[in-house]
């Protein structure tokens, strides 16, 4: 073969290499893959990304993610990345109530780079906006089979010491809020609800502070009162024999105190410091004797009768007495009270001056059948003294306030050397009935030797005064003397 003839073979082969490497490179396309760690850099003749991928033999599992997608046509450049999908879990303790979702676990299949992107892909997604914890953290990497563990906080409002304190707790039950609200409860304080309450359950705790004292209380333990028959007084008579006095009861009780206000109370202690006394009484039950009979008339037989007049003297009615019964030359007989006459000397003085008895009213007018004999005493001679003292003489008649003696009070008077004096007419002038009724009541009761009993002192005795100056007139008119009492 010729030279030429080899350079002719050449030049053709050259030629036909060319046209078919020019058809080759005009049909095909040159792509790089990225899939599982490697690149891979062809030139395919694939129509599109899902025809390239399976000439490549990169098959796709459920999740993995494409990109640009499968539908691609392919082109000169194109670029492929496989991304490879990870199984991972999502656990929520059991408060995913609190997330509005009702399963707790679930499985997510995805292209996921940290635990934010499982966490995001998962139901419980809303965790993201509430307080929670999360095991490992959202920005760890994520391999397949791993485990998003997530703890939901519970808000929660305690109300303790007049205040609310809010949070977001992570502790299962009532007790691990109170604590980590970092409030110290005390042996007897109450939490509601219950310290094992759930506290995905719960909205509100309420601490109620509560203090056990003892509370000590006197109470009055009122006498009785006791009445007993004697026939050692009159009908009508009453005298103490035993004088009543309260007891006294000292309880202590036990009272439970919430928030400051007493809620309870029990009696724990009873303790009686000091026994009650009753009081007891002695009620007459002797008849009374008659009355003692009138003072006799004088020794000419003359008509008399006695005015007697008790519990002055008194600065204006006394005298304005003293003056009607000069008027008419009439004499009287006057039972004064020592206290009066320490006030009013002088009426005093003037009543035996001008030729009246003075008689002894005791001192300040008890009733003596109620007091002691020492008080009894004290009534009488500190009156005697003092009559003594003002008017110059000693009375020798006493007559008991309210009319009020016994067989113990009549046998003291004696021996204090007084007598008793008494009354058969009584118009009770006291009352302030008019002086009209004063004088009516007085002459339908009069008799020779009659003792009128009125009164000087106290107040409103000017119906007794009006009433004097008539029973005067008609006295005298019908005969009467009037005179002191005898003895006295």
């Amino acid at each position: 073969m010729s030279a030429r003839t080899v350079v002719s073979s050449l030049l053709a082969a050259i030629t036909t290499i060319g046209l078919v490497l020019g058809l080759y490179l005009g049909v095909t396309a040159a792509v790089e893959v990225h899939a599982d760690g490697e690149v891979m850099a062809v030139r395919t003749t694939a129509t599109d990304v899902d025809d390239l991928l399976a000439r490549l033999e990169v098959k796709l599992g459920v999740g993995d993610e494409v990109d640009p997608g499968v539908d691609t046509t392919v082109v000169d450049g194109l670029v492929v990345t496989v991304q490879r999908a990870v199984t991972a879990a999502v656990v929520v303790d059991d408060r995913a109530g609190v997330l509005g979702i009702d399963d707790a676990e679930f499985e997510v299949t995805a292209v996921l780079d940290t635990m934010r992107d499982v966490l995001v892909a998962s139901p419980a997604g809303g965790a993201m906006e509430t307080e929670a914890r999360f095991e490992p953290a959202l920005d760890a990497p994520v391999d397949d089979g791993a485990v998003l563990q997530v703890e939901i906080a519970v808000p929660v409002t305690v109300r303790v010491d007049g205040e609310e304190l809010t949070l977001a707790s992570f502790a299962p039950h009532v007790e691990g809020a109170v604590d980590e609200a970092d409030v110290a409860l005390a042996a007897l304080d109450r939490v509601d609800p219950s310290p094992s309450t759930p506290l995905e359950d719960v909205d509100v705790i309420t601490i109620a502070r509560v203090e056990l004292l003892e509370k000590v209380v006197d109470v009055v333990l009122e006498h009785d009162w006791v009445e007993e028959g004697t026939d050692e007084l009159l009908q009508g008579e009453r005298q103490v024999e035993t004088e009543g006095r309260d007891g006294l009861r000292r309880d202590t009780y036990e009272v439970v105190v919430v928030d400051g206000a007493e809620e309870s109370r029990e009696r724990i202690v009873e303790e009686v410091v000091d026994e009650a006394v009753a009081e007891v009484v002695l009620v007459g039950t002797r008849q009374p004797p008659p009355p003692p009979p009138a003072p006799s008339p004088g020794q000419d037989g003359d008509r008399v009768v006695y005015l007697t007049y008790d519990d002055g003297p008194h600065p204006t009615y006394t005298p304005a007495l003293l003056d009607l019964l000069a008027t008419y030359d009439a004499r009287a007989t006057f039972f004064a009270l020592g206290s009066e006459v320490e006030r009013y000397p002088g009426v005093a003085a003037r009543i035996v001056r001008e030729g009246h008895a003075i008689g002894n009213h005791t001192w300040s007018h008890p009733s003596l059948t109620t007091v002691s004999g020492e008080v009894l005493d004290r009534q009488v001679l500190d009156t005697q003294s003092v009559i003594q003292r003002a008017a110059g003489v000693t009375p020798t008649c006493l007559r008991p306030p309210y009319g009020a003696r016994n067989a113990t009070v009549n046998a003291r008077v004696a021996e204090l050397g007084l007598r008793m004096s008494m009354w058969n007419v009584d118009p009770e002038d006291w009352r302030q009935p008019g002086a009209g009724a004063i004088v009516d009541r007085v002459l339908s009761g009069v008799r020779p030797g009659a003792v009128i009993l009125l009164h000087d002192g106290g107040q409103g005795r000017g119906q007794t005064v009006a009433a004097t100056e008539r029973l005067l007139a008609n006295l005298t008119e019908e005969g009467y003397q009037l005179r002191s009492l005898p003895g006295c």
